[in-house]
């Protein structure tokens, strides 16, 4: 199991983190521990840490950090300081050294939480789906409007070339994972909610456990942004609430003009209280993004930003690494993507927006992450994929599991109506002998690094 979150007090965090010239982090190829790793060492500390494999994130940072690719207790000695990653567990020999040393042991979020505290505004992204867009989103957004924000994204900002921007202690912009409850170590003015769905069964007993978690998020929030078109965000109570989406009682409503393929763009017009406001052109496509930017738009435009720049910025965003990323065309002339999705909801939105984008033959490969979810979301995942000519389904990613649920992922492919292909060279085979318009690699675990360099 996941080790859970600590709970120093800031106060106490800030005694530790002035005192200590070497910092390790364990898990720090992470998306999240990367960014705050950068941070840290353009703070002018010694970072060291530990990932179980070499990868693009972790040859960017070498720069910066030394890092191990082995684990061994003697990892951490002579260390100041350990910020440590959910996704491990007790077992690890890092960890367990640390403990024995007595060393401080922080986890991420609780860490993470105490750098926002050094923010005078706290932006916090949250929902099951769509934070590290929007998060990047209104990064560029604050950044074009010459805010000068911090931000930490949960994945590589495009136009930035990395998840982390260390700006003035005036305003920082963060993606709120609920993972572990991690988003309630994060302090908050305003809290973004783009959605409230059912995930993460390993941590999560129903839809109401993940309501509750939210409720107590928002409820630490100076004021709160919600979905209008969600009606689990919309259950969210506060007493400064704003909304956003496509519905007439909206405070920012949306209303789609166009969407053209070439060149992917949308256009929408934004409506505050009923009176337009905005004529704002996004180049992507796909109706979840148009929500993604409205929530942005919302965002900014209370927190100052003129008009014109919010429109300006949304015009020249482009989008985060593997949200619908496109990556190059195969032999046969297709357009590959690589995109993220690994939940029901995602995947249907990411398909919906290929046929928007004129691709009437989709190959989808899909590789599930976590058996849990797999297990937990069987149902929804069989009816996700409707969009897709072809279908391939890759042996699911553990994480951090084992597959105490016994499950065939023959069979689940099967259900999902695609085929089930274990060994990545023949996935790469198929691919290459399958006619399509699109080849879109989805899902959250290593497919996609196995994949690409094979198309």
């Amino acid at each position: 199991m996941s080790l859970r979150n600590t709970n120093f007090t800031f106060e106490e965090i800030h005694q530790i983190y002035s005192r200590s010239k070497k910092l390790f982090f364990i898990g720090i190829g992470g998306i999240s521990m990367s960014g705050i790793a950068e941070f840290c060492a353009r703070d002018k500390r010694e970072i060291y840490g530990y990932d179980k494999s070499r990868s693009r994130i972790t040859e960017a940072l070498e720069k910066v950090a030394k890092i191990k690719y082995y684990s061994t207790p003697d990892n951490v000695r002579g260390m100041d300081m350990v910020i440590y990653t959910n996704a491990i567990d007790e077992h690890n020999f890092e960890y367990r050294r640390a403990k024995k040393l007595k060393l401080p042991l922080i986890s991420r979020a609780n860490f993470l939480g105490y750098l926002l505290s050094l923010h005078k505004t706290k932006i916090g992204v949250c929902g099951m789906h769509g934070k590290s867009t929007t998060t990047a989103l209104l990064t560029h957004i604050f950044d074009y409007g010459c805010k000068k924000p911090t931000a930490f994204c949960g994945a590589e900002m495009n136009g930035y070339g990395k998840s982390c921007l260390a700006g003035e202690k005036d305003l920082c912009i963060f993606e709120a994972c609920e993972y572990t409850n991690s988003f309630l170590s994060l302090p908050t003015t305003d809290a973004v909610v783009l959605n409230v769905d059912f995930d993460h069964p390993d941590f999560f007993e129903s839809l109401d456990d993940v309501k509750k978690s939210f409720q107590k998020y928002v409820n630490n929030a100076h004021r709160v942004f919600l979905n209008g078109d969600d009606p689990s965000a919309m259950s969210l109570t506060h007493d400064n609430i704003i909304t956003f989406g496509f519905n007439k009682s909206s405070t920012y409503r949306g209303e789609i003009i166009t969407a053209e393929a070439d060149p992917f763009q949308t256009t929408f017009m934004v409506y505050r209280c009923d009176v337009p406001i905005a004529v704002c052109t996004l180049p992507l496509l796909g109706k979840h993004f148009v929500s993604d930017a409205l929530a942005a738009f919302a965002v900014a435009h209370m927190n100052g930003v003129p008009t014109e720049a919010i429109c300006q910025a949304i015009n020249d965003f482009r989008g985060s690494k593997r949200r619908m990323e496109f990556i190059k065309k195969s032999d046969t002339g297709a357009d590959i993507y690589e995109d993220y999705a690994h939940h029901p909801a995602e995947i249907e939105a990411s398909l919906s927006a290929l046929k928007e984008m004129g691709y009437k033959r989709i190959l989808c490969v899909f590789q599930a992450h976590t058996y849990s979810r797999t297990y937990y979301l069987y149902e929804r995942f069989t009816r996700a994929f409707e969009l897709a000519e072809h279908l391939i389904i890759a042996p699911i990613f553990p994480a951090r599991e084992e597959n105490i649920y016994e499950l065939s992922e023959e069979q689940f492919a099967l259900d999902c109506g695609g085929e089930y292909i274990e060994k990545s060279e023949e996935i790469a085979h198929r691919v290459k002998k399958t006619l399509c318009d699109a080849i879109v690699l989805m899902g959250a675990g290593d497919l996609s690094a196995k994949m690409l360099p094979r198309l």
